[in-house]
């Protein structure tokens, strides 16, 4: 009891004397500045940009204290050591007691340094630009105990919102006035609709952009005069659009395209003059350095966008910028124009400057799992760009890792679970589509062939070593720009198990249908993805579906057929070595619902199904379905669930943990906390079965009307902080229902709350 006591005397004389110094040296005529106490909004007219108008003016009022708590405005550490060591150690110049200064003491934040009336005009502004105009917004000052200190109150008044009354075009020359009315579905200022800032800058930023795309290469936004009469009717702004009046010649000219010059510069480390050269074919001249051009000429114009005659667009500059930035091997583009005289002509000039040939990068990991394994991973790469002159680049990687065990009970036990893999990747990129049957030249969107050949050694400690070598070519390209595609039309993949323990041997002799999937066996396979994507494009909900196809073993078997061998023939070989035959398809779907500016309704859908045929009816294991872990269901530990309501408690749980179905679903509110940390409520739900009936997994197939009960289901609290360029995620997940029977009844079958809770570390969201 008395050391109790004495320890909160402490805590609390601490306390108190950090309080004193943090005010003792405050001038007279200032007020310690400690946070924002309250933001009130008045009622006002309801409309459909009121949360965003006082969302966004509310950000001028944000102005973190001393010792604020993660950035807030409004919560404070109890402590305040970073005034009490500027108060404490100002004067002290040398020694320990000045390094205390300069490392802790942070100088005092005071109400006239906050401003408050400047962030109030600030706010109102703001409001003002979502068309409330009658808006207004004040602030109070409440002196705290001792009148040294203080706090600020704000009150937003925003009022009834401004809508437009009639628009108008006028004085455009003919071509743009046509241009104006063949768009007239498009524009973005509509009689009765609320007026803002956004809208006015946006309806000239339209028109601009119109203009551009259609010739008028020297025309500028400025040059569009917005006239806005708030005195006609209350409540209601006129406007009006029309063109400077002192407007150029040349900015009223439709300009079109003429012959391109195009620059290609190596990157230097010399001084040294250098032998240039130039090129003429259609329409572009090129100029490069040395006995010849460093890329194909063909390979540089199906990047260029327009042809000598077209109408200047700043759509097609844009997208010849893309284009040529996306072959992977420029440093710099740059486009410019130059009139020729008399004419409406404008002759381009295309300056680039190559990147340097090799690149060399380095990627070091620490990683941890839940299974007490805990290691570091290397991958170092090697890149050469256009050796061939066709913009590739050829890349060599070479990866290795390793993981001990640090639980000390399974140390304990003589588990020797330490593990390490090591893997070499050839990889051979192409900026084109190249197939035997054909290739094109005219890419609006990118396009990429890649071919690749690897190997990778796998040794899990305990369990088995394998080895698989293989290789690929994929064919990716873009239909719009939230849809791209890739297609691997051919993949061979060779998987052998080099060792495998007594004690893994025995699991899998128990387990046949495990065994099966882990046996030596070629995968000549071909895939498929679709992806829709239009996160990126400020769309209203935004959304993500990847959808997946591949098939194991289909052109194999057809050649097999045709010299006789039965469809359904097993043990098939290719040089002796079984093959696999499967079909696989896999489709997520993703949609996030934006409540407000910074609180989002996350969801996603996964479903997943793997059929082996002829030659096995188990598919390897690395392309079955797994369930749980830090990005699926994270109420439970990695690779815990299924198959159905099967479950094993053993050391080689993960290797049982797997099937040919999946269902996932998950939800996830996502909301602001403190400055820059935010928060998480989620719930995940989903699990794995077999197609086929298994002795050795029993409850593991599917059955329709075992299928509720069969779906694991976890709920939990996240934190996310943001650090701009990566995002920090802790979630604790909490488990409400097991598909396997436990020693408790009913549906919430969790038998120790507290042991059964599931902490996961991970970098950027889940989904």
């Amino acid at each position: 009891m008395g050391f109790r006591y004495h320890l909160c005397t402490i805590i609390v004389s601490c306390a108190t004397l950090a309080s004193c110094s943090s005010i003792s040296h405050i001038p007279k005529d200032e007020l310690l500045y400690t946070g924002t106490r309250s933001i009130e909004v008045e009622e006002s007219t309801p409309s459909a940009l009121l949360s965003q108008a006082v969302n966004e003016a509310k950000v001028a009022f944000a102005a973190p204290p001393n010792n604020a708590l993660l950035g807030s405005s409004r919560y404070r550490t109890p402590f305040p050591i970073g005034l009490w060591a500027y108060n404490t150690f100002a004067d002290d110049s040398t020694g320990w007691r000045h390094w205390l200064y300069k490392t802790f003491a942070t100088p005092p934040i005071y109400i006239s340094m906050v401003n408050p009336k400047l962030r109030t005009e600030v706010a109102t502004n703001t409001l003002h630009n979502y068309g409330y105009l009658d808006a207004d917004a004040s602030y109070r000052i409440d002196t705290l105990a001792g009148g040294r200190k203080a706090k600020l109150s704000y009150t937003l008044r925003p009022g009834k919102p401004w809508r437009y009354g009639k628009v108008e075009y006028r004085g455009f020359e003919t071509i743009m006035d046509s241009l104006i009315h063949s768009t007239w579905s498009q524009r973005l200022l509509r009689e009765g609709e609320q007026m803002s800032y956004a809208t006015l800058s946006g309806e000239r930023s339209r028109l601009f952009t119109l203009f551009r795309n259609h010739g008028f290469y020297y025309f500028q936004p400025e040059m569009i005069t917005l006239l806005v009469d708030t005195s006609y009717v209350e409540g209601e702004a006129q406007v009006r659009l029309t063109p400077q009046t002192d407007i150029t010649r040349a900015a009223i000219t439709p300009w079109h395209v003429g012959h391109t010059y195009l620059r290609l510069n190596k990157p230097h480390t010399t001084r040294q003059a250098i032998h240039q050269d130039t090129l003429t074919k259609d329409f572009i001249t090129y100029t490069y350095e040395g006995n010849r051009i460093p890329i194909h000429e063909r390979l540089l114009a199906s990047r260029i966008a327009y042809n000598v005659g077209d109408l200047y667009s700043s759509n097609a500059q844009d997208m010849t910028l893309r284009e040529l930035y996306q072959m992977g091997i420029f440093n710099s583009v740059s486009i410019n124009y130059a009139p020729r005289d008399h004419t409406d002509t404008l002759d381009v000039h295309i300056n680039t400057m190559l990147e340097l040939p090799y690149e060399y990068t380095l990627e070091a990991n620490l990683t941890t799992k839940n299974n007490g394994l805990v290691g570091p991973s290397i991958v170092t790469s090697l890149s050469r760009k256009n050796l061939l002159r066709m913009a590739e680049v050829i890349k060599l990687s070479l990866k290795g890792a390793y993981e001990w065990q640090t639980d000390r009970v399974l140390r304990n036990r003589g588990s020797d679970n330490n593990s390490f893999e090591v893997g070499a990747d050839l990889v051979l990129s192409i900026p084109q589509l190249l197939s035997p049957i054909g290739k094109g030249n005219d890419y609006t969107r990118p396009v990429s062939t890649t071919a690749r050949i690897y190997g990778d050694w796998l040794h899990r400690g305990g369990y088995f070593r394998i080895l698989a070598l293989g290789g690929n070519v994929t064919y990716s390209f873009g239909s719009t720009d939230c849809m791209t595609h890739s297609l691997t039309p051919f993949a061979l993949t060779f998987n052998t198990l080099e060792h495998s323990t007594a004690r893994f041997d025995s699991i899998m002799s128990a387990n046949p249908a495990i065994g099966l999937s882990f046996r030596n066996q070629f995968i000549p396979a071909a895939s498929y993805s679709f992806t829709y994507d239009n996160t990126s494009y400020n769309s209203r909900i935004p959304s993500r579906v990847i959808l997946s196809l591949t098939s194991a073993g289909v052109v194999t078997t057809l050649l097999f057929a045709a010299t006789g061998h039965p469809w359904g023939e097993k043990d098939k070989s290719l040089w002796g070595t079984p093959y696999a035959q499967f079909a696989k398809a896999t489709i997520e779907a993703c949609r996030y619902y934006n409540i407000t500016p910074r609180h989002t309704l996350a969801t996603r859908l996964i479903l997943g199904g793997i059929y082996a045929y002829g030659n096995s009816s188990t598919s390897p294991f690395r392309e079955q379905f797994h369930m749980g872990g830090s990005d699926d269901l994270r109420a439970f530990p990695l690779r815990s669930i299924g198959p159905g309501s099967y479950h094993t408690t053993g050391r080689y749980g993960y290797v049982d943990h797997a099937g040919d179905l999946k269902f996932e679903a998950n939800i996830e509110w996502r909301f602001p906390l403190l400055g820059e940390l935010s928060g998480a409520l989620f719930v995940d739900a989903g699990n794995v079965w077999l197609l086929r009936d298994d002795s050795s997994r029993p409850g593991g197939q599917f059955q329709w009307h075992k299928f509720p009960l069969e779906i694991a289901l976890g709920t939990g609290l996240g934190f996310r902080y943001d650090l701009k360029l990566l995002l920090l995620r802790c979630d604790v997940g909490i488990p409400l229902h097991i598909p396997y029977p436990t020693e408790r009844t009913g549906y919430y079958n969790i038998p120790h709350f507290t042991r059964s809770l599931c902490l996961h570390l991970g970098v950027g969201f889940p989904f």
